[in-house]
């Protein structure tokens, strides 16, 4: 009896194990068949300096059902074909590009990347330009304000160009580097590696590596999970763009416009924001370049885009250089700017549209050539 009680279990854990990974394959063929999801594997190495950083020297493919492209990154984790040295050729005008997985290049293969497209009008319009393009995936403007000294300031830049995002504003909080005491910007932690160990552990094994890379059920139950978790950050965005418009509307002060914020974390993650901002400004003008912010617009339909910067505040307490594509964009009349099924990011047509409104702006103000004002000190370190 115990023996034929024991071979029943056995039994009975093959045959549930069995329907499982029947489950799992049915899943992965019917998501692959009837309803692919965008696969955007991107490798991890964690740097130096206490941040991730892009995986060196790789070559892979994003695969969506709006298109297929190469990434492929060189021995310092940029997205380029080719190494670039920190020393800078003579008659050389280099922009550092600082940004998330849009300034990477997301969705558009190299030459159709919106630097790209920026450098191509530049040398059109008759600059000898170089963009190094030091984008990182989920990077925030904390993240990124330590990229810039610990990376992008080796590179000789005559302009940085920051591209930048809503979900910023909850990123800079969520890397815990810096903070806010007194009104002041402070340094908080040296590292932000979220989960970076237990990845680089896992990414030893081919197995998992292919299928966080390469099964569709897998990436749809992470991007599923990953919305659960996000909702309320969006939320939060969303009710900062409101507080936003009402300050630009009754010209309120900073400190007045907070007295009526009904959740502080929303007053918080603007401050930072806007103090990180100033901060990376306050870097560039003392290593002699200029700093321009790529306001990346929120796509509420393809018609329809909405800026969710701090205008108000850049127009009363700092002098930033803010390039917002938003009108040029409602100027093509409902073609896709953005990728509708592949994540959201730009299309080759509208990383041509921001490359040649960037270009013509830099053209314009003459930002290659211009010597930025001194400072004061530097805020943190």
């Amino acid at each position: 009896m115990k023996k034929f009680i024991q071979q029943y279990k056995i039994r009975l854990v093959v045959r549930i194990v069995f329907q499982v990974v029947y489950c799992l394959i049915a899943c992965e063929f019917f998501l692959r068949i009837l309803s692919p999801v965008p696969l955007l594997p991107h490798g991890w190495v964690v740097t130096s300096y206490g941040l991730r950083g892009n995986d060196i020297n790789r070559s892979y493919r994003h695969t969506t059902p709006e298109y297929r492209i190469i990434m492929t990154t060189n021995s310092r984790g940029i997205r380029a074909n080719e190494e670039i040295s920190y020393e800078k050729a003579d008659g050389v005008k280099r922009i550092v590009l600082l940004g998330d997985s849009f300034a990477m290049g997301y969705g558009v293969d190299l030459e159709d990347t919106f630097s790209s497209q920026m450098q191509k009008f530049l040398e059109e319009g008759g600059v000898n330009a170089e963009i190094v393009n030091l984008g990182v995936p989920t990077f925030g403007n904390a993240e990124e304000l330590v990229l810039l000294r610990e990376e992008g300031l080796k590179y000789q830049p005559d302009l940085v160009l920051l591209a930048w995002h809503a979900s910023d504003y909850s990123e800079n909080v969520s890397s815990n580097l810096y903070g806010l005491e007194n009104g002041h910007l402070i340094r908080k932690n040296k590292t932000y590696l979220p989960k970076a160990r237990i990845r680089e552990f896992l990414f030893q094994f081919k197995a998992y590596r292919w299928v966080a890379e390469y099964s569709q059920f897998y990436k749809f139950f992470r991007n599923s999970v990953y919305l659960y978790i996000r909702k309320p950050l969006a939320s939060g965005a969303r009710r900062l763009s409101s507080a936003f418009r009402a300050k630009a509307g009754n010209g309120s002060s900073n400190a007045k416009a907070h007295e009526g914020n009904s959740n502080p974390s929303d007053s918080y993650r603007e401050e930072l924001a806007i103090a990180l901002l100033k901060e990376m400004q306050s870097e560039c003008i003392s290593n002699g370049a200029v700093f321009l912010i790529f306001d990346i617009p929120i796509k509420l339909s393809r018609t329809e885009f909405e800026s969710r910067f701090p205008v108000s505040e850049v127009s009363i307490t700092t002098d930033f250089e803010v390039f917002g594509p938003t009108e040029l964009f409602r100027q093509h009349k409902g073609k896709k700017i953005y990728w509708e099924e592949s994540e959201g990011h730009f299309t080759p047509l509208g990383c041509r549209i921001v490359g040649e409104g960037l270009a013509r702006l830099a053209l314009s103000k003459n930002l290659l050539n211009s010597k930025p004002i001194k400072p004061g000190k530097s805020l943190a370190h």
